[in-house]
């Protein structure tokens, strides 16, 4: 995907999430350790390094919460302890596909999804996750028989006609490409992202009026959706009305982006189609022959360099800083490869001897943790609701709520117990409130 702060994208989002996931990123917590996760309902399961087994299912509604906040470090680790207890646990391996999806390393979802159909070959949710990584890797050739089969599975599936259609797209075919989203439009009327990578699609052949009129609908559908807005300044561009593109973009855009949007949109347009697309989808800024050089080529990232030679790239940097963290559960597997075992995991990373000092020389406790929201207010009230679901557990405490910046700027607001800093303590509170069908979970984290 191209970055958005750059020049405008076509909408690739096939899941319902509008890039929510792939726009979140890991708050740095060097040090912190999943620790003690203890539950009631343990029925006869083993256990795993001398710790007691625990509810896979209040275990997943833990990793979906951190998931969605944008937490990927924690989640990760909660959907990995899940996976690595039970060979055929398929809902960890799922979340596990999602997070590295959310990061942007496809080899690493492409391998989890795969482990997914081998214990399911049934599953929608994993193939669906595999065609889109194929479209992600620039394997529209591979991509589009594998999405005609998935087709006759689910034939009113819009989002499959969508990933059809961007793969057209990518190899070149407009006219298939345009079909899919028509046919994707009959299934579910006025989508936004099938509006707009129709009108892309036009744009990249040069029928410029459908597609202003394509956009011009997106716009009116839901104003809020920047993308629609980003995309009809890039057709004006395209079409030579450069001046009317300003204008557009004056409203959403700040004066170096346009410049950059502008420069980038005018290379675009010395492109063949299918390379029009691929610039625009997937963020390739460079292609063999005797091409115009993109001129914003020492600026934005390639969408297939490696995320340790693009560190200035944020979700290439939480990817970095994931594979950093120490974890109790370590495994030396590749993420790359596709192994015949069902239980997979990745590699980590050893943390630095810097890191390592300074988190030596912080003082540990131990926190039960209730859940973490985009706002303190948010957090006020998830107390209030937490507190009187505990049927009294929770009457002798206060909550704790700890502010967190996030890596992208944005601000993460963590709910504890307070006053609990014991590891027994922690642990014992955990496992009643989860007898209550309360979620939470007991992190060994610094005192400050």
């Amino acid at each position: 995907m191209v970055n958005g702060s750059l020049y405008a994208v076509g909408q690739m989002e096939i899941n319902n999430n509008n890039g929510a996931l792939m726009s979140q990123k890991f708050t740095k917590t060097l040090g912190i350790l999943l620790c003690g996760i203890m539950l009631t309902s343990c029925g006869g399961e083993r256990r795993v390094d001398g710790e007691m087994p625990f509810d896979s299912g209040a275990l997943m509604n833990m990793a979906e919460s951190f998931l969605q906040a944008g937490d990927y470090g924690n989640a990760m680790r909660l959907y990995q302890r899940a996976a690595n207890e039970n060979p055929k646990h398929m809902a960890s391996r799922l979340g596990l596909a999602k997070t590295y999806q959310a990061l942007g390393a496809t080899d690493a979802a492409l391998n989890f999804y795969e482990q997914v159909l081998r214990i399911d070959p049934t599953n929608m949710e994993a193939k669906m996750g595999t065609g889109q990584m194929l479209i992600t890797r620039n394997r529209p050739a591979d991509a589009i028989p594998y999405l005609e089969r998935l087709l006759k599975q689910d034939p009113k599936n819009h989002k499959i006609y969508n990933m059809l259609g961007l793969a057209h797209d990518l190899m070149g075919e407009q006219e298939d490409a345009q079909m899919s989203y028509g046919r994707g439009l009959t299934h579910e009327k006025d989508n936004i992202s099938l509006l707009n990578n129709l009108a892309l699609s036009f744009a990249f052949e040069e029928q410029y009026a459908p597609a202003i009129k394509l956009l011009s609908k997106a716009i009116g559908l839901d104003y809020t959706v920047t993308k629609a807005q980003q995309n009809l300044v890039l057709v004006y561009v395209l079409s030579g009305e450069e001046a009317a593109g300003r204008k557009i973009g004056a409203g959403i855009m700040t004066a170096e982006e346009m410049e950059n949007n502008v420069r980038f949109y005018t290379w675009v347009k010395s492109l063949e189609a299918g390379e029009r697309a691929q610039a625009i989808f997937l963020g390739i800024k460079n292609f063999s022959g005797n091409k115009e050089k993109n001129p914003l080529a020492d600026i934005i990232g390639n969408a297939d360099q490696e995320a340790e030679k693009i560190p200035d790239d944020p979700k290439k940097r939480q990817l970095m800083e994931v594979l950093k963290q120490d974890t109790k559960n370590h495994k030396d597997v590749s993420i790359a490869k596709i192994e015949k075992e069902p239980v997979t995991s990745v590699p980590e990373e050893a943390v630095s001897e810097k890191s390592a000092e300074l988190s030596r020389s912080s003082q540990k406790i131990f926190r039960v943790q209730l859940g973490a929201y985009p706002n303190r207010l948010l957090a006020g009230s998830g107390w209030k609701k937490v507190k009187g679901q505990s049927k009294g557990l929770l009457e002798p405490y206060a909550p704790l709520i700890k502010l967190v910046t996030l890596a992208d700027g944005r601000n993460l607001f963590r709910l504890f117990v307070d006053s609990v800093e014991e590891q027994t303590v922690a642990q014992t509170l955990c496992e009643d409130l989860q007898a209550l069908n309360i979620d939470c979970l007991v992190l060994k984290t610094a005192k400050d």
